[in-house]
């Protein structure tokens, strides 16, 4: 009989505790979910992020909007903020990569797009190979954005290995 109040304290501890657990951290995975957001007009921000991977800088194309010219491992790339509405709220992310010289088959550029889910590349009018990263600006993520530029490096790392090298073959 002396068991049941301690028995009733050990419940109520263990509820108070799991009710904790539901209630507690809601508020601080919001306001981390929230520190974590990029405004899609961030560009510094976006920048910043990009300056982590390599050598970047922000410009503008001959219509105004935002770009991201930069350098990962030796590799140029832009990353073009499309569908712009007077050079801002732009929803799409638009990573690209073009390499000078003619000579990869057709054949090979659609076999790189046969084994990626992210990537697609083609090539010019004038026989050159272009590799793009395509995605959404709405609820960017500095977690989000990192994830694109690590798929980005390594695109940067395998498309010449894969596509190109194989072209002088």
């Amino acid at each position: 009989m002396t068991d049941r109040p301690a028995r009733g304290l050990r419940s109520a501890i263990l509820l108070a505790a799991l009710l904790s657990l539901f209630a507690g951290p809601a508020p601080a995975t919001e306001a981390r979910a929230a520190a974590e957001t990029i405004d899609r007009n961030d560009f510094p921000a976006m920048l910043d992020l990009a300056r982590g991977y390599g050598e970047a800088e922000l410009t503008k194309t001959e219509t105004g909007d935002p770009v991201i010219a930069g350098d990962i491992n030796g590799t140029a790339y832009q990353l073009f903020f499309l569908d712009c509405r007077n050079n801002r709220d732009c929803r799409t992310l638009n990573f690209y990569a073009i390499w000078d010289g003619a000579g990869v088959s057709l054949d090979l550029v659609n076999h790189w797009n046969s084994l990626g889910a992210y990537n697609k590349s083609y090539l010019t009018e004038t026989g050159m190979p272009v590799v793009e990263l395509n995605a959404s600006s709405f609820d960017l993520t500095r977690r989000r954005l990192a994830d694109l530029f690590d798929r980005w490096t390594v695109t940067l790392a395998e498309f010449p290995r894969e596509v190109l090298d194989k072209a002088d073959q």
